[in-house]
């Protein structure tokens, strides 16, 4: 057992034990990864079954957090032992251990929920690192949801609170002037933080929360700029920021750093947990340069974000220097309002991680796709070039370049549901072949809508082949129709085409598949995304031509 796991290994290390349930028809096996589990993390509660039909039983009769099983099994094979286990247990960890799974096998066990699959020979950190993750993630994800509850509870004790002062106030109706409107006060505090969290709820997507919230904090108290930060534990610094201007029309805006800040007024803020007033960022020492570059001059006011003790970011509000100084009632009221606005702040960045993972994954089955293709080797990368070379001339929104650059990559997942006998012909398609191609924009729409996650970017898969005379598929629709990010896509996606060779064409040329994109213009593709690709410098098209290949 000495070699069974390195120092390196990742374990759980819970106050919680976790229980685990290990599945394989062959006992040798069963057994080395019963014994590696509970040599590298003693907190787990390692148990084994050789025969899936028992390991049903016992998943019936007994609490397990997760469950490790062979893909290939007689009478009762992995696939349908986990979905039937999921159906008795549905917080179950998934991870497949198997020799040779198909990839319409690993699509299924994806969409089943496993998160994790160990190809055999196996090595055994990788096997326990899995197990580790998928009991943290599963855990992670019932934490998310009491997020959701918690946040839905505290809105409802935040209302309980304003009815119970308003009762307060028609029996105390006959005192002191004086402590009526300290009444009135408390009132005003709590209606201010039961509508900001009312306007908080439903809203998940990380960058739109943090936007509101901005948008908030600048009505409610006087400033020239109200900007909110993320702040990084595991980094000690200050990342993702978003600025709204309480005196434009124009909607919050992310700023982009040169890198992250791991000193200065917002990381003291987020670090010691204390609000932070300076006079006068100019003259500050406290200042990151960076800061000095955002806000120049004048005064600013940076209280902290915390939730249960766990630091999420920061609220700065700035004031011009010959503005009003921030009073001890406005630090009082930023304050109250970043206590309200916390618990939805870390439940965006647990869904915004979340997706990231789930991205990675999807990734990994795209390039999957493009590798048993050696001719579409590196098309999506070369497509999402392509698109970020032309979306700075279109002013697209940050919200639709996000798409594009997850788009992009996904384009083609639909792919998976083509036959290999048409991926691999010879020679121009068939009619018959042609139509299930064409399925594929459908397909991927699909795939992605079944994991919530990409409602958006499901909807500009799917578009990515109309055309703008309405003459495309699979919706025949036209001009403004098309969603801007899919007519961004259908340029970029038609040019990496052209340009690479098929089974039944060479490669065009560069300047022969410009011609091209010119001619169509109108018709396939919208002139407005066509003039901004013409203008491309042609060294940056041949250079991303040699991407991934």
């Amino acid at each position: 057992m000495a070699n069974m796991a390195t120092p390196g290994a990742e374990i759980l290390r819970s106050d919680t034990t976790a229980r685990v349930l290990v599945v394989d028809d062959e006992p040798e096996i069963a057994s080395l990864v019963a014994d590696s589990l509970r040599h590298v993390d003693p907190s787990l509660e390692v148990m084994q079954e050789t025969d899936p039909q028992r390991a049903l039983a016992r998943l019936g009769e007994e609490s397990f957090d997760c469950l490790v099983t062979d893909l290939a099994m007689p009478a009762l094979g992995g696939l349908a032992l986990a979905q039937k286990a999921r159906s008795l247990n549905g917080d179950l960890a998934l991870v497949a251990i198997t020799g040779h799974a198909s990839l319409d096998a690993s699509v299924e066990a994806m969409r089943i929920g496993f998160t994790d699959f160990i190809r055999k020979p196996f090595d055994l950190d990788e096997l326990s690192g899995a197990v580790c993750r998928a009991i943290r993630d599963r855990r992670a994800q019932n934490q998310l949801e009491q997020r959701f509850v918690s946040l839905a509870e505290a809105n409802a004790q935040l209302e309980t609170g304003q009815a119970q002062l308003n009762q307060k106030l028609q029996i105390a109706s006959h005192d002191l002037v004086l402590s009526g409107k300290r009444m009135a006060r408390q009132m005003q505090d709590v209606a201010m933080a039961s509508g900001v969290a009312r306007s908080l709820m439903g809203v998940i997507e990380l960058e739109d929360l943090l936007g509101l919230c901005a948008e908030l904090l600048g009505d409610r108290v006087a400033c020239h700029t109200s900007t909110v930060a993320l702040y990084e534990t595991a980094e000690s610094a200050v990342g993702l920021m978003v600025r709204a201007y309480p005196d434009s029309a124009d909607p919050p805006a992310l700023c982009w750093l040169r890198q992250p800040l791991r000193t200065g007024l917002l990381c003291r803020a987020a670090q010691t947990k204390k609000s932070v007033h300076v006079d006068n960022i100019a003259e500050s020492t406290l200042a990151h340069a960076d800061e000095k570059n955002l806000w120049h001059d004048g005064r600013l006011l940076v209280v902290p974000i915390v939730h249960h003790e766990q630091s999420l970011g920061a609220v700065a509000l700035h004031r011009p220097g010959d503005g009003e100084d921030f009073t001890p009632q406005d630090v009082k009221q930023v304050v109250e309002l970043a206590k309200v606005m916390a618990p939805a702040i870390l439940t965006a960045k647990m869904h915004h991680q979340q997706r990231c993972r789930m991205y990675a994954t999807l990734e990994a089955i795209a390039d999957g796709l493009e590798q048993r293709d050696p001719y579409f080797k590196g098309h999506s990368l070369r497509v999402l070039a392509y698109a970020q070379q032309i979306s700075p001339a279109l002013e697209l929104s940050q919200a639709q370049i996000g798409a594009l650059q997850i788009a992009a990559r996904l384009h083609d997942i639909g792919r998976i549901t083509i036959p290999d006998a048409v991926t691999d012909h010879e020679g121009p398609l068939t009619d018959e072949q042609w139509e299930i191609v064409r399925q594929h924009p459908v397909a991927g729409e699909r795939f992605l809508k079944s994991l919530d996650f990409f409602g958006e970017v499901a909807e500009i898969v799917r578009a990515h082949h109309e055309s703008y005379d309405g003459t495309g598929y699979p919706d025949l629709l036209a001009g403004d129709e098309i969603p801007l990010v899919a007519r961004v896509l259908a340029v970029a996606d038609s040019f990496e085409s052209m340009t690479s060779a098929r089974p039944y064409r060479p490669a065009m040329s560069v300047e022969a598949a410009l011609e091209h994109l010119e001619k169509m213009a109108g018709q396939q593709f919208d002139p407005q995304v066509v003039e901004a690709f013409l203008a491309l410098p042609r060294e940056a098209l041949e250079q991303i031509q040699q991407l991934g290949r």
